[in-house]
């Protein structure tokens, strides 16, 4: 398991992660000098179980929400860390909003530096949080009370943690390989490292991989996970991969890529999705604003094209198209954040729908149809229904990548949705029945009347 951690400045964030796994993750010598966290730090901690459990620790500071959120885009599992001396503050609020627009499935909140204030502050401060995080996904988390610097509460926080990774559902692991790349560095004899958390399938040694957006084949040449050597990673895990390849160039991997089986690279410049505006907006989210588009570790400049409406208000949601200044890689289900213009306040957050969507007619009743069946959540319902309502067929090839279907998942999908399947074996169609049997019908019509004609 992964956690996160947010939370505003100097609330103790990379203290506590200190006193729990003894590892400081202020790794710059810029954070250092400055003592405050500037970008991701990471720390891991083995379990008695045999399992490690790893922390993603997250600059606090207005400036860094950038780097914040490189960290948790992915991330399950959150620590909300808040001080016992100065309770939520814009930054607590700002990364909370963003945790609940992310959909974290997990966490706690730890209320730091306990030895700094007296019972009656604590209480007052639990019953602020308690207030704060009302309505968000982290409505029902456990307060832990901890100090960093005397030890007080840090075993039953850790206890905490522990049980938290045996009970939290394991991440989804099938499809095939995803890992969004948050850094990359050179090691002299061993050469180019990505590394990141692993969204979704599982890599082996030896595997061919596809860097996206660019295509740069690459080879597996060897796998941390969870700080420890090994010969596979999986979804759920953060993992350090040594890649090699003939045309590989370090210079162009950067942060906000991605690591990927062959099948899904499929960059795009524009995406459907389902998005909500936080409700403390003052104004609306209005057609073709511009915005910071923040997916996996990626930041690219874009703009929103309202479906079906003129404006989504604070706090309501809609189905957007997101107009991108260049392609990014992302699938169905990927979350996502807005920040405004300046990119100084986060404004909205969404989860992908379709990552195909098109260029012309993306507001048109048969579109907004088609996202409606696409949210479905089991692809096989959702494939019914889009052959249900597309009589013209549907690009097999664009829901099995969109939904991240390995194979053998399509294959399964085919044996329990009745079809229909034409055109080329590397790009088909398939149809409804019905609507097969329309067009076969249509199709022996007009050629019985051609020939009656000539």
């Amino acid at each position: 398991m992964i956690i996160a951690t947010a939370g505003h400045i100097d609330h103790g964030k990379t203290a506590l992660v200190h006193a729990l796994t003894g590892i400081d993750t202020d790794r710059l010598p810029e954070e250092k000098q400055r003592g405050m966290s500037i970008d991701l730090g990471f720390a891991y901690q083995p379990l008695d179980s045999g399992r490690v459990m790893g922390f993603v620790d997250v600059p606090g500071h207005e400036r860094f929400i950038r780097n914040m959120l490189a960290g948790v885009t992915g991330i399950q599992s959150a620590m909300l860390i808040v001080a016992a001396d100065d309770g939520p503050m814009p930054q607590t609020k700002e990364h909370l909003s963003i945790l609940d627009l992310l959909g974290v499935s997990d966490g706690v909140i730890a209320l730091t530096k306990i030895d700094r204030v007296e019972t009656n502050r604590l209480k007052e401060v639990e019953n602020e949080i308690k207030t704060m995080v009302a309505g968000t996904c982290l409505k029902d988390a456990d307060i832990m009370p901890v100090s960093a610097i005397d030890g007080s509460g840090i075993e039953d926080l850790r206890d905490h943690l522990e049980a938290m990774t045996d009970l939290l559902e394991k991440r989804k692991g099938n499809g095939y390989f995803r890992l969004s790349i948050d850094r990359c560095f050179t090691i002299q004899g061993a050469g180019l490292v990505v590394t990141g958390s692993v969204f979704s399938g599982k890599v082996n040694v030896g595997d061919v991989l596809t860097l996206s957006p660019d295509g740069t084949e690459v080879r597996v040449r060897g796998i941390h996970s969870q700080n420890r050597k090994s010969e596979t990673g999986i979804a759920g895990e953060r993992c350090a991969i040594n890649i090699a390849g003939a045309n590989l160039k370090g210079s162009a991997v950067k942060r906000g890529g991605w690591l990927l089986t062959p099948q899904i690279h499929a960059p795009v410049p524009r995406f459907d999705a389902n998005l909500k505006v936080l409700p403390n907006e003052k104004k609306p989210l209005r057609h073709w604003t511009p915005v910071h588009v923040h997916a996996g570790a990626a930041e690219i400049p874009g703009r929103i094209a309202i479906l079906g409406q003129k404006e989504i208000s604070p706090g309501a949601e809609g189905l957007v198209q997101v107009v991108l200044d260049r392609r990014m890689s992302i699938l169905r289900d990927d979350h996502f954040i807005l920040r405004d213009q300046s990119a100084q306040r986060t404004i909205a957050g969404g989860k992908v729908v379709d990552p195909f969507s098109p260029s012309r007619g993306r507001a048109k009743p048969v579109r907004i149809k088609f996202l409606e069946d696409m949210m479905y959540s089991e692809p096989d319902y959702a494939l019914s229904r889009l052959l249900q309502h597309n009589p013209e067929g549907v690009d097999l090839k664009k829901f099995s990548v969109a939904w991240n279907l390995a194979q053998e998942d399509v294959e399964a999908l085919l044996e329990i949705v009745e079809h229909k399947m034409a055109g080329p074996e590397k790009k088909p169609s398939i149809f409804s029945k019905v609507h097969w049997e329309t067009l076969e019908s249509e199709v022996i019509s007009n050629l019985n009347a051609w020939h009656q004609a000539n």
